[in-house]
């Protein structure tokens, strides 16, 4: 069964859909980053970093791209009937564990790693640490600061990363809850975008519980907390998630 896990990771990576979603969230945030920011090293990291985070369109589309990777294989393998040779194989929560793990693998690497790419470009052809000069003041009230004055640049890039592994983790493996429930493939992919964009719009007034400020790291603003807390409530999410996609896939072996 372990060589059935280490496949299952390979095909959550190599494969159309996680290829086709990692492109459009590197294209859509390096748009930004190489021509829509002043790289000549004369402004600030940060000038840079706010370009790419709240005006790239990342944030607003960012529930769409998690599910692309692997979410709605299940759909091609329970209408193949190749569902009914894996749970021939192996229970049906310990397949459930390995997909989870494999869907928020992939989910999560699409958005962390351009958002890291992002980082070290603003990082290293920006002036780093805090704005000064005509970009004085561009952080202030905002949690970046907290962190830049506390524990200096590298500790944003780790936060913010983070917040985007998770949060491509629990919005892949929504897409897969949709799948185990509904098998059709198109209604994986699009319904967690809905789900996002209904949250967004839901919850505009408790942003503890909202996907895209949580995504954001602006939550709620504790200081050297802030992005821990905003991890904590991801993981929530993720765990809710994989609840609803555990029960799903027991109802479809019962079924079979």
């Amino acid at each position: 069964m372990q060589g059935f896990f280490v496949q299952d990771i390979k095909r959550s990576f190599y494969n159309k859909g996680f290829a086709i979603g990692f492109i459009m969230v590197t294209g859509i945030l390096l748009r930004v980053v190489l021509f829509e920011s002043n790289l000549r090293g004369t402004r600030s990291s940060y000038d840079t970093v706010l370009n790419f985070t709240a005006t790239s369109g990342f944030g607003v589309f960012a529930g769409i791209f998690p599910a692309l990777a692997y979410a709605s294989n299940f759909c091609e393998e329970y209408q193949s009937g190749y569902i009914r040779m894996i749970f021939s194989r192996m229970k049906p929560m310990k397949f459930g564990r390995f997909r989870m793990i494999s869907v928020a693998l992939s989910g999560g690497t699409m958005l962390a790693i351009p958002l890291g790419i992002s980082f070290i470009i603003a990082l290293n052809c920006g002036i780093p640490g805090i704005p000064k000069g005509c970009d004085k003041g561009i952080l202030d009230g905002s949690e970046m600061l907290v962190y830049l004055e506390k524990y200096g640049d590298w500790s944003i890039v780790v936060g913010r990363v983070l917040l985007a592994f998770l949060f491509g983790c629990a919005w892949a493996v929504v897409g897969l809850a949709f799948a185990v429930w509904i098998s059709n493939r198109y209604v994986a992919l699009i319904a967690p975008f809905a789900l996002y964009e209904f949250l967004w719009m839901a919850l505009y007034n408790v942003p503890i519980l909202n996907p895209i400020w949580l995504l954001r790291g602006v939550a709620c603003n504790v200081g050297v907390y802030t992005y821990p807390i905003c991890m904590a409530v991801l993981c929530v999410y993720l765990l809710l998630a994989a609840l609803i996609a555990g029960i799903g896939i027991k109802r479809r072996f019962q079924n079979e």
